[in-house]
């Protein structure tokens, strides 16, 4: 069992740190956005950012998944697989964003009121079909478990990235169209390059029977992927329409902020599915299954609680001042990620069953769920509305969800720890919001100090098993053991 967490976390860890980089050049970026940019601009890159991710859901129609189980699962040929997979999506996505070119004055009424943003969107959909390639290629990787090469090209894209983005914006002041320009340059040399890693392994053959399997596994996670999308970023809609863009500029620079949660959770989701098939074929794989989970909400709730305790000082440090209010989001944001993380982590039996037919519908009505509730918490409350809204969707998604799976595949859940650890959450987070001086880094270092006691806290309610004590005490004789030999 802990050689796997210890597999799993290693992996966990560089896709990671491979897979979000790109995403969190913004992140890193903000220091210099929030000088250049307004909260308009952001609005206006937020929703040019969503729209994007929609699309591309829909083009993917969900196998870069399904790759993982037809060859882990299926046992089928790689290289067919991914010949199969990269020629289907270059034809399809051409004929899916071709049409969005051709629409894009209409959608750009529709979603700015105004035929100005046109352009943007076209280079954006662009973007999105260079972008097909990755999906293979790092579905490859993946399935592989070549973590360090991922990580390496990651970081090579990042690079590029953060230097792009430089140039268009520090240097020729291009605003939000110089980012998405640099982004487009940025997928057009990474997608020729990966293309060209490929090319050795990919074949002159086309298996229709394959793609129908992929295609009856992918498709059903269409509509959860637009549905998930939608609980978390719908929000940004409504609140152009019921408020202001800025307010939509606003609302990102929280989830921007909020990248550190998305980091670690989309971490996990890219190592979690080829683990999750290795170890369903394990005689003890659903208490490995509900020991996982304990130790993701162990890892995710003391993430969050950084970020919830921290959202103000952060804020203080890489922003201005115009865009302190995005701080009383971020609490929001981050518990919505532990959410989120819960939902993919409890959708066990589906997955493995073959079932997930089940799941669209669930997410859709969690999502029309979100839609109304949006409808009626932004009017009145705003981005604080939103949060809310995105929240409570997520928690009847989560209890729907898990309810199903666990009639198709029972796993007994470690309930009572789970509720020591949301317990200790709320008195950390409690008492860290007393923590108010006029000294900016005299409160990051009391709430760094009250942070550091979670492990304490935990172990005075109970929280840890007598094997995992145990196991932490030979880990810590050990590294003491190891820094007294180097020491002599």
């Amino acid at each position: 069992m802990l050689e796997t967490i210890k597999h799993l976390t290693k992996h966990s860890l560089v896709y990671g740190l491979g897979g979000t980089l790109n995403t969190l050049i913004g992140f890193f970026l903000l220091p210099l956005y929030t000088r250049l940019l307004t909260p308009a601009d952001y609005g206006i890159l937020s929703l040019l950012t969503v729209t994007s991710s929609l699309a591309t859901i829909v083009a993917q129609l969900g196998l870069g998944s399904a790759f993982f189980r037809e060859i882990i699962y299926e046992g089928s040929d790689e290289h067919t697989v991914e010949s199969t997979t990269l020629y289907f999506l270059l034809g399809e996505s051409a004929l899916f964003f071709g049409t969005l070119i051709l629409i894009s004055p209409g959608l750009s009424n529709l979603i700015f009121g105004t035929m100005d943003r046109v352009y943007l969107l076209r280079l954006v959909f662009l973007a999105d079909w260079v972008g097909v390639v990755d999906v293979v290629f790092n579905a490859r990787l993946r399935a592989r478990a070549q973590s360090s090469l991922y990580a390496l090209l990651s970081a090579a894209r990042f690079t590029v990235g953060i230097l792009l983005n430089l140039y268009y914006i520090a240097v020729l002041r291009r605003g939000v169209e110089g980012l998405i320009v640099a982004a487009l340059i940025s997928d057009a040399l990474f997608a020729s390059l990966y293309f060209v890693l490929m090319a050795k392994d990919l074949r002159r053959t086309f298996s229709i029977l394959i793609l129908r399997r992929m295609l009856r596994f992918g498709i059903p996670l269409v509509p959860v992927g637009l549905s998930s999308l939608l609980l978390t970023m719908a929000d940004r809609y409504f609140l152009k329409h019921f408020s202001t863009i800025a307010q939509v500029g606003l609302y990102s620079l929280g989830y921007n902020i909020g990248m550190v949660m998305l980091l670690a959770e989309q971490a996990f989701q890219l190592a979690w599915p080829p683990h999750r098939f290795a170890i369903a074929k394990q005689p003890n794989a659903r208490h490995q299954f509900a020991r996982i989970l304990t130790y993701y909400l162990l890892a995710f709730g003391f993430l969050a609680m950084v970020l919830s305790l921290l959202a103000k000082e952060l804020l203080m440090i890489m922003t201005t001042p115009k865009f302190y209010p995005a701080a009383a989001v971020i609490p929001l944001i981050a518990l919505s990620y532990i959410f989120s993380g819960v939902r993919h982590m409890t959708n066990t039996g589906l997955a493995i069953l073959n079932k997930n037919y089940y799941v669209p519908p669930i997410i859709v009505g969690s999502a029309l769920l979100n839609l109304a509730l949006n409808y009626v918490l932004i009017p009145p409350y705003g981005m604080i509305g939103a949060a809310w809204a995105t929240i409570l969707s997520y928690l009847v998604l989560v209890i729907i969800q898990t309810l199903v799976n666990l009639h198709f595949y029972y796993i007994r859940y470690e309930y009572e720890r789970m509720a020591k650890l949301a317990m200790t959450w709320g008195g950390i987070f409690g008492v860290g919001m007393l923590i108010q001086t006029p000294l900016l880094w005299l409160n990051i270092g009391l709430k760094c100090l009250l942070l550091s006691a979670y492990p304490f806290f935990l172990y005075t309610i109970r929280f840890y098993e007598e094997e995992e004590l145990e196991a932490l005490k030979g880990l810590l004789r050990s590294q003491l053991h190891h820094w007294r030999n180097r020491k002599t």
